[in-house]
């Protein structure tokens, strides 16, 4: 046994440690580089062609799956602040390991392995937010979609004339960031039915519930507070149309699981509210109060 051999079955053991906290940035970036490199190695020989690719993609997504299954946000801008962390590890492992591939090889690798794991991490994301069968599907999806991915990027990369592979490696980054698409809108449609209905029951503004349907309205809402307030204010608000989405698809215990969570959200939704109604509201002492009358001459 050598030692690369060594090192790579130490880092398939870090790796499945590390993606407990997958919600920690260093811990994603450093769960990416440590799965990287028991993938690939010191030093890639060749390009994997399709076969070899989809290997290498199950391989990767194993070892996200394995660890990181029960322990990764429901939240698309945590899933997806977390899978960059992840796949840029990874990518970086790739580097190294594809350093001395001729041509666009090295690039063609790094942006398969960041195809792969943006889309673990996109349809990971989607199944952390659902429950029941839907929750099955998507984590179904979050496993097999990648292995394809990287199957029919490697078999098209090796098809490819040469002066061709640059435009090929540039289309690989466009589907590492489309992956994500399917994530984006499944949490639109969640938070707009589900947060509707809390503004039904008055417990939402309903402006609020508009802003907070998109990640570029929700993120500069400057009527959420200053950025850690708006943060958490957003954090709080799609994990209560989470807890609610999954409430509808459970029963038993996990219901009244999910009933308690969704009490919690909105507490701490209506203690956030009442705070910051009464910082708009509040007035510097003497601010608008009346002025004084003048005193007369004869009052000294």
């Amino acid at each position: 046994m050598t030692a690369e051999v060594v090192l790579r079955v130490t880092a398939v053991v870090l790796t499945l440690l590390l993606a407990r906290g997958a919600r920690n940035r260093v811990a994603a970036f450093a769960m990416g580089a440590l799965a990287g490199f028991a993938v690939f190695g010191w030093r890639a020989h060749s390009m994997p062609f399709a076969g070899g690719a989809a290997l290498q993609a199950a391989c990767l997504v194993a070892l996200g799956a394995t660890g990181a299954a029960r322990a990764w946000p429901p939240i698309t801008g945590d899933g997806l602040s977390a899978g960059t962390l992840a796949a840029t590890g990874a990518a970086c492992a790739a580097a190294v390991s594809g350093r001395h591939l001729p041509g666009w090889q090295e690039p063609a690798l790094v942006a398969i392995v960041l195809v792969v794991v943006s889309a673990f991490a996109a349809e990971a994301t989607r199944a952390s937010a659902e429950a029941g069968w839907r929750e099955w599907i998507a984590w179904t999806s979050a496993l097999l979609l990648p292995v394809l991915l990287a199957a029919a990027l490697a078999g098209l990369f090796s098809g490819v004339p040469r002066r061709f592979q640059p435009l090929a490696v540039a289309g690989m980054l466009v589907v590492a960031v489309l992956v994500w698409a399917p994530a984006v809108l499944a949490e639109r449609a969640r938070v707009s039915r589900e947060l509707a209905e809390e503004v039904t029951l008055g417990l939402l503004p309903e402006e609020d519930a508009v802003a907070l349907r998109l990640p570029w309205t929700r993120g500069f809402e400057k009527r959420f507070g200053r950025p850690v307030e708006r943060r958490e204010y957003v954090r709080s608000a799609l994990l209560l149309a989470v807890a609610r989405h999954q409430q509808r698809h459970r029963t038993g215990e996990a219901e009244r699981l999910r009933q308690l969570e969704v009490l919690t959200f909105r507490t701490r939704l209506r203690r956030m509210q009442d705070a910051r109604a009464s910082r708009f509201d509040r007035r510097e002492p003497g601010e608008f109060g009346e002025a004084p009358a003048p005193e007369s001459p004869g009052s000294l």
